[in-house]
Parts: C-alpha cells; sequence; structure tokens
C-alpha cells in the first residue's frame, strides 16, 4: 500500500465532496448546509487530533469499526484497571520510576549479562529477558532516538517518523448556576470554510460542548489540533472567557454565565504521552504500523526477540483506541508465552 497520496489530505477530499453535495440544496440554502458540513469536518478532526491537511485520505479508511459501539463506564477506566491489578502480586508495579535508557542485545553479550537492561532516570537498573515498550508513539517520537543502545533498526525509526500522532483534550466547565436544560443535547458549532481557512483563534479547534452524563450543572467541551496544543498553555481564566464569548456568540444569549471552575486534559505537555494518539498523515501507511509493531530482533533474525511494541500505534487497524491498545498487549503478552514454551523457560543467553 501507498503511502495514501492518490487523493491527497483529507481535508481536499472533504471540501470536494462538500462542494458536490451543496450542489443538491437551494442555492439560498447552501450558505447553511455549508457551515453544517464544514463543522462536521471538526468532528472528523477530533477522530485523528491533528489538521485534516495533514491526513490521508486513502488511509483514513484503514480504520476499522468493530461492533457494539460505544461502552460508557460508569465509575471510569478504573472500572477496567482495578480488576486486572487485583491479579498482580504486590509491589510488582514501580510507580514514579521513568526510563531513561533501554541496553539491549550486543552492548550486553560482550559483557556475558542479561539479555537487556531497563536504566531508569533514577540510576536504578533492571534486568529483562524481554522488554515490552508500551510508551506513546508520541513519546518514541520525542525520545527513541537516545532511549535504546544500540539504536533501533533504520526501519523501525523510520515508522515512527512517518506514522503521524494528534492531540485531543477535553475541558469540563462546572458551573454554579447551569443556564441549560438538562438533557437538551449539547452544542455542535458550524463554521463557515472562510471562518476554518482563518484559525487565528484557538477556540475554531472545537468541536462541541457536551453534557455530562451524570451531573446536571457540569459540561464538557472537546478540542482536537494545533489548537487543543495552545489552549494547554493559557491559564484557567483565558480558557473560561474564550469558551464562553463562543457559546454567546453560538447562542446569541450575551447573558451566558462564565464557569465557576474548570478542569481540563492536557495531553500534549505530559511529557509521558506528548500527544493523545495516532493517526494515518499523508506519509503513513499501514506498513508502518506493522512495522512499528514488530519484536526486535526480527522473527528472521537468529537471537530471539528482545524489544516488544505495544500500543494503540501498533495495531493496524484499530490505532487511536483503547480497544487497539489492550489488543496489542495481549498480542505480545501471547508472543511472550509462545516462546517461552518453545524455549522450556527463559531464552537463550546471548
Amino acid at each position: 500500500m501507498g503511502c495514501g497520496k492518490e487523493h491527497g489530505n483529507l481535508f481536499n477530499f472533504l471540501t470536494l465532496r462538500i462542494q458536490q453535495e451543496l450542489q443538491m440544496f437551494p442555492e439560498d440554502k447552501r450558505y447553511d448546509m455549508a457551515r453544517v458540513m464544514y463543522g462536521l469536518t471538526n468532528r472528523v478532526r477530533f477522530l485523528t487530533g491533528e489538521d485534516l491537511t495533514k491526513v490521508s485520505a486513502d488511509n483514513f479508511g484503514s480504520y476499522i469499526a468493530i461492533p457494539g459501539g460505544t461502552v460508557h463506564i460508569p465509575v471510569g477506566f478504573v472500572g477496567v484497571l482495578s480488576p486486572l491489578i487485583k491479579e498482580l502480586p504486590e509491589c510488582c508495579v514501580k510507580f514514579g520510576k521513568p526510563v531513561g535508557l533501554i541496553r539491549w542485545g550486543a552492548v550486553q553479550s560482550r559483557k556475558k549479562g542479561p539479555r537487556a537492561i531497563v536504566q531508569c532516570c533514577d540510576g536504578e537498573e533492571y534486568c529483562a529477558d524481554y522488554v515490552v515498550i508500551t510508551v506513546s508513539l508520541g513519546v518514541l517520537k520525542e525520545h527513541a532516538d537516545k532511549m535504546f543502545c544500540p539504536a533501533l533498526p533504520g526501519n523501525k525509526m523510520e515508522a515512527i517518523g512517518a506514522l503521524g500522532y494528534g492531540n485531543v483534550d477535553k475541558i469540563f466547565l462546572d458551573y454554579d448556576k447551569p443556564f441549560w436544560v438538562w438533557s437538551e443535547g449539547g452544542i455542535k458549532f458550524a463554521w463557515s470554510p472562510d471562518e476554518l481557512a482563518q484559525r487565528t483563534d484557538w477556540t475554531k479547534g472545537l468541536v462541541s460542548v457536551e453534557e455530562v452524563e451524570g451531573s446536571k450543572h457540569v459540561l464538557c467541551a472537546f478540542i482536537s489540533g494545533p489548537e487543543s496544543v495552545i489552549m494547554e498553555q493559557m491559564s484557567d481564566e483565558q480558557v473560561a472567557e474564550g469558551i464562553t464569548k463562543l457559546l454567546r456568540q453560538f447562542t446569541g444569549d450575551a447573558s451566558l454565565p462564565y464557569p465557576s471552575t474548570i478542569l481540563r486534559s492536557k495531553w500534549a505537555s505530559d511529557p509521558y504521552f506528548c500527544g493523545s494518539y495516532s493517526y494515518m498523515n499523508i506519509n503513513s501507511n499501514v506498513g508502518h504500523q506493522c512495522d512499528l509493531s514488530c519484536p526486535v530482533p526480527g522473527s528472521c533474525d537468529p537471537v530471539p526477540p528482545i524489544l516488544l511494541f505495544a500500543g494503540e500505534a501498533t495495531c493496524a487497524g484499530h490505532h487511536s483506541t483503547v480497544h487497539g491498545a489492550r489488543l496489542s498487549g495481549i498480542r505480545e503478552a501471547e508472543r511472550i508465552i509462545q516462546l517461552t514454551k518453545k524455549f522450556g523457560g527463559p531464552p537463550p543467553q546471548l
């Protein structure tokens, strides 16, 4: 599969289709319909976390939707993690231990040592037969060139560089006196093509403002792309001001109150994530996802794998999803199980 350039970027592709669809409407309706359709491109933008001019039109469809729809977990993701954590031996998970360097393979064999050593930033080291790397693609983009010794193979580094990595954030708005009627639904912003082309304001990256299930005084604003990165650098007061101004503009109600408090994610600013999730840009293809997922050394090498890679970006067809991340973890756990069965225990030393 090529690099997704046959139909160019997703924004131009959608623009062409929107212009075709607009011809189906009476001329006096086209301006309003254009605002609705172009506004919906912000919803597509939220799926990638990036400006659609950087997203591959051809490979956008490589994502596989699974049946069953979205599942809401009342207590949040802690409800998914807690049962799994309970199965782990006590104290086997080390917190507050960022990794600075992973030495593996030939570097270790010269010293007749373990197959890999994980060196933490505080100097503590852990010996390992296998190392499963689950950091985000954003972290790999920032640190892969200095995180491994020896360096990762060329095709792995190419995949890390080629795949896109976007950013999305949520902004929770808490109101002392809610101004909306509960269960009426949220607000999705309809922008004109000219407004989208001149993104001089970070609020142009806002997708919608929605009600929060289980609360009658909190709203949640969704924002994506470069504007979300700008938002993360602003003060709470500036964010509250920008969203309130936008809500007043779209509702026509200049009396809408400011939120009493806000709470927001800052994924791009978090050094352990550097963004939200991967997407297929115009320079990437499914082959890059496969290269990212392959163990090092590879299956054709005489040495059994040492470095295993998991995470949503490694799961072709299910990138950018929680289930993709989970499936990739199961995939690599199964790989270790099969290797352990093959060798009747730990792999042979180098």
